[in-house]
């Protein structure tokens, strides 16, 4: 009668109980955590039954602060929980919660919530109530993952007949629509907001360019090796240079004086 959000908790089972003026559903999730005792959203729709209902009656009223307790005791017992002073609001209406956390160390949560029409709207035709509670302990979680769920239910039974509307008059359309002068943005911006919001566009990823292969270095080309050939035997003889096998030539000096011969006789 009633299905989690999308992308989780897997349902598991459904265990059906039937009572003369409800139908109750426990539907059993998946978990994570080692906490002891099973997940459950549990739903209970108030109306009229017909013959398929049971002998007994289901009690429907607003939970006190103590039976809010006792609830909570029966369903995590051992955890300490706290019940939070925050109004939270899903699509059917305010609902309450309250976060523990296990010996196991996994994050719990316990929500309740109550779907009828309000006084003014609960005419004759406007009859019925719709019951809600949320045992949930998860691994890792956080508050927020946790009051993901309660947010994103959605309950998908009814009970037959035309008296049978725990939701109340349906309220009007949003005045704005149709109307010049009052612009409606997709992403609800407003003022100026409309005029520089844009939606991020995600661009895909460029393919990796692999480098190419470089072309191996040719080597260098290996010097020639000179292989020395025999004299034959009438090689003429070269002398070395002056450099070569004789001593080196004494240094330049002043110019040596050479006398001049004696004169010849007449």
């Amino acid at each position: 009668m009633a299905l989690p959000p999308p992308g989780g908790p897997a349902v598991i089972s459904v265990i059906e109980r039937r009572y003369s003026n409800a139908v109750q559903q426990d539907i059993i999730l998946s978990t994570s955590a080692a906490t002891p005792g099973h997940n459950t959203l549990r739903i209970q729709i108030f109306g009229s039954v017909g013959e398929d209902g049971g002998d007994t009656a289901l009690v429907e009223r607003h939970l006190s602060n103590s039976e809010v307790a006792r609830e909570m005791r029966e369903l995590l017992p051992g955890v300490p929980m706290r019940r939070s002073d925050l109004y939270a609001q899903n699509s059917y209406g305010p609902f309450g919660y309250a976060i523990g956390r296990s010996s196991a160390n996994d994050l719990c949560i316990f929500a309740w919530q109550r779907i009828r029409a309000t006084r003014s709207d609960a005419t004759f035709i406007n009859r019925g109530a719709i019951q809600v509670r949320l045992r949930l302990c998860e691994a890792k979680a956080s508050e927020q993952d946790l009051l993901a769920v309660m947010y994103g239910y959605t309950i998908n039974a009814s009970i037959g007949g035309i008296s049978w509307n725990p939701y109340g008059v349906v309220p009007p359309a949003d005045p704005r629509l149709g109307n010049t002068g009052q612009p409606i943005h997709p992403l609800t911006a407003s003022g100026p907001a409309m005029i520089t919001s844009t939606v991020p566009v995600e661009e895909a990823p460029r393919p990796a360019v692999r480098p190419r292969p470089r072309a191996a270095a040719e080597p260098a080309p290996a010097a020639p090796t000179v292989v020395p050939q025999p004299l034959p035997d009438n090689a003429p003889i070269v002398p070395p240079p002056p450099s070569a096998g004789f001593p080196p030539a004494p240094a330049a000096g002043p110019a040596p004086i050479v006398p001049l011969p004696p004169a010849e006789a007449n």
